[in-house]
């Protein structure tokens, strides 16, 4: 199948593939999106969100389970949209896990099947699920801007760097995390700046304060277009060193 210009959906049935690639050993689809702040916010709007004040199974919360964020990203992938709490939820359990007695799922970690309490796992699943829909929001708030060169998300960085995005801005890359400010993540933002040896080149970890500026629509607290001034202003120091 041939197309006469990249990023030409319209030659395809489903409107939004752009190609299927095979590279070697990598399998890449490539699909057409163009995201909204105002798509994303109206379905955060009707988001139900029940995962305040969850108790904590200490085993569940210890253990490295799969990444909700594997779950979350390829649903978005696949559907285009955000899901709803019981949909990531299904979803992630199908992609990862097996039903035991009735209460209890099964998993393999690192080889080894692990059991632990269905509802301890989708209670701390919960605890992520505003954190996954504001970071996804905001990278479409920084995409839809118009501020940066460039504007990309990778899931291996994130889980394996801690990298929420990689910005272009006059000509510098850069790579940002974006913590919500508390004395916790104070820490950890001083701790990282002194560990040279490990951090990306261009780093630039963000301290936001949801209670000082945020976008309000429904249950989950969005990150707002004040936010990404703030990540401009600290950039602009950057370029300007």
């Amino acid at each position: 199948m041939s197309y006469k210009k990249y990023g030409n959906s319209e030659l395809f049935d489903d409107k939004s593939t752009i190609d299927v690639r095979f590279e070697g050993e990598e399998v890449l689809l490539i699909k057409q999106k163009k995201w909204t702040t105002k798509e994303l916010e109206d379905q955060v709007a009707n988001l139900h969100y029940s995962g305040e004040n969850l108790p904590k199974d200490h085993a569940v919360e210890k253990a490295r389970l799969p990444p909700f964020a594997l779950s979350f990203y390829k649903f978005v992938f696949f559907k285009s949209r955000l899901p709803d709490e019981t949909e990531l939820w299904n979803y992630y359990l199908k992609q990862h896990f097996t039903p035991v007695d009735g209460d209890c799922v099964q998993v393999y970690i690192r080889g080894t099947a692990k059991t632990f309490v269905a509802d301890s796992v989708k209670a701390r699943m919960l605890r992520s699920y505003p954190s996954l829909v504001r970071d996804f929001h905001f990278y479409v708030l920084c995409l839809t801007s118009d501020r940066f060169e460039r504007v990309r998300y990778s899931l291996h960085q994130d889980y394996f760097d801690g990298i929420d995005l990689s910005v272009v801005y006059a000509g510098v890359e850069f790579q940002v995390s974006i913590l919500l400010n508390s004395p916790r993540a104070q820490m950890y933002k001083s701790q990282k700046y002194k560990r040279h040896e490990e951090r990306p080149q261009n780093e630039v970890i963000m301290l936001f304060d949801l209670s000082r500026s945020f976008h309000e629509r429904g249950k989950i607290k969005l990150f707002s277009e004040r936010n990404v001034q703030e990540l401009i202003e600290e950039l602009k120091l950057r370029v300007a060193t």
